[in-house]
């Protein structure tokens, strides 16, 4: 037996939909536990489904195990889908995630039973379809996180690391086969999990394709990427290509253009990658050497929004003073509208000012600084060290008069 603990990559929000619901999973199967002759109403039957019993059997469960490994999964992997799509969307596709699943489930469903000339179905309720969704949903977008898992063995317990993708696949693979072995399901509603995963797969994939949700450089869709430029790679090498330049005979002109990749550009992509994948799992030592290999590479380049934050305070951190200038004046430049741009020029005009000497500079930081933030302790500091900034500024100019 295996229990999945928690990811290895930090929230960026808290999640405060995928907590909501959770409480509500666990006060409807206190109201279901409450009142057990009237909670067989609130089931979605196959032969007799509504609107209402669509969502309702989505926060019911069969007992306390049932609801325990649920919300379990649901805590582990809707925190960070959660965290990726926003509140209400996450909501939206939450729901919508749990009815297909119950469509799903009802065009799969076969009779248990005749009464008269009517067809007898056997309900079904809990949260499973909806949560398969958002299975689905963190294989697309988190395929390369880590997930800890504790492992029970017959004499011994220990616990392990496995990716994302890899748990989520077993799971689907299980779930597929159950449902094809005839009697092999038991009283487990199969085909919901399949309809809810495939659902989340989908509708996620999808909208990371057409650019509604922010691409990631280690999402699904990045991966699939680069297995099609390492395959386009192959078979030039196959035709005969020689990357080195020597040796060999070359494919056509048109062939080699769409097949001879960009070495520096794929050293780019792959640093960005690697970047992302530091800072998921919470290695910002790691992301700060890999971001001044890639502006080394590269000196246009700039991370994402929350990346480029993260590589800026972690140079800072190591006193790296003016790659943390330039990092934290690539992200004032690329996000005007930052959520955090106060604090963040607070920060970039403290360090010009007082780490690198650059008292006019830090001037304008502090000036966009002090109007920015609301009156407080922040904004005390930014008038304070403008003013020595003003202060080092004259200074600066006549001892540059008396030299002369």
């Amino acid at each position: 037996m295996f229990i999945p603990l928690r990811t290895d990559s930090p929230l960026r929000r808290t999640p405060y939909v995928n907590w909501l619901l959770i409480a509500l999973n666990v006060v409807g199967f206190a109201l279901q536990m409450a009142y057990k002759q009237k909670a067989d109403r609130f089931t979605l039957d196959p032969g007799e489904p509504s609107v209402l019993t669509f969502f309702t059997s989505m926060f019911m469960h069969g007992d306390i195990w049932h609801i325990t490994a649920n919300m379990l999964f649901l805590y582990i992997f809707g925190n960070k889908v959660n965290d990726k799509l926003g509140h209400i969307p996450y909501l939206i596709f939450y729901l919508a995630g749990g009815v297909f699943a119950g469509f799903t489930y009802i065009w799969t469903s076969s009779p248990v039973a005749m009464e008269g000339a009517a067809a007898v179905y056997a309900p079904v309720l809990g949260a499973s379809g909806a949560i398969a969704a958002v299975t689905g949903a963190f294989l697309v977008l988190y395929p390369q996180v880590r997930v800890h898992i504790f492992v029970l063995a017959i004499f011994s317990f220990f616990t392990i690391e496995v990716p994302g993708w890899a748990l989520v696949a077993v799971f689907f693979v299980q779930d597929v086969v159950l449902q094809l072995l005839p009697g092999a399901g038991g009283n487990v509603a199969h085909s919901a999990h399949i309809g809810g995963s495939v659902f989340g797969f989908v509708v996620i994939f999808t909208l990371v394709a057409v650019g509604l949700i922010p691409r990631s450089p280690t999402d699904a869709l990045a991966a699939v990427k680069r297995w099609n430029r390492r395959r386009e790679y192959r078979d030039a090498i196959a035709t005969g290509w020689n990357p080195y330049g020597f040796g060999g005979s070359p494919p056509n002109a048109k062939d080699a253009a769409i097949a001879k990749p960009d070495s520096a550009q794929q050293r780019v992509m792959e640093l960005r990658a690697e970047i992302s994948e530091s800072i998921a799992h919470g290695k910002h030592d790691q992301a700060a050497e890999l971001y001044l290999q890639l502006k080394q590479l590269s000196p246009g380049q700039v991370l994402s929004r929350q990346a480029q934050l993260d590589v800026a305070n972690e140079l800072a951190l190591q006193e790296r003073y003016p790659q943390a200038a330039e990092a934290y004046e690539r992200l004032l430049a690329e996000y005007p509208k930052h959520d955090q741009l106060a604090a963040v020029t607070l920060i970039l005009g403290v360090i010009l000012r007082r780490e690198l000497a650059q008292p006019q500079r830090a001037a304008q930081w502090l000036a966009v600084a002090a109007e920015a933030l609301p009156p407080g302790n922040q904004r005390n500091t930014a008038l304070e060290h403008l003013e020595l900034a003003k202060g080092d500024i004259l200074a600066g100019g006549v001892g540059s008069a008396s030299k002369q």
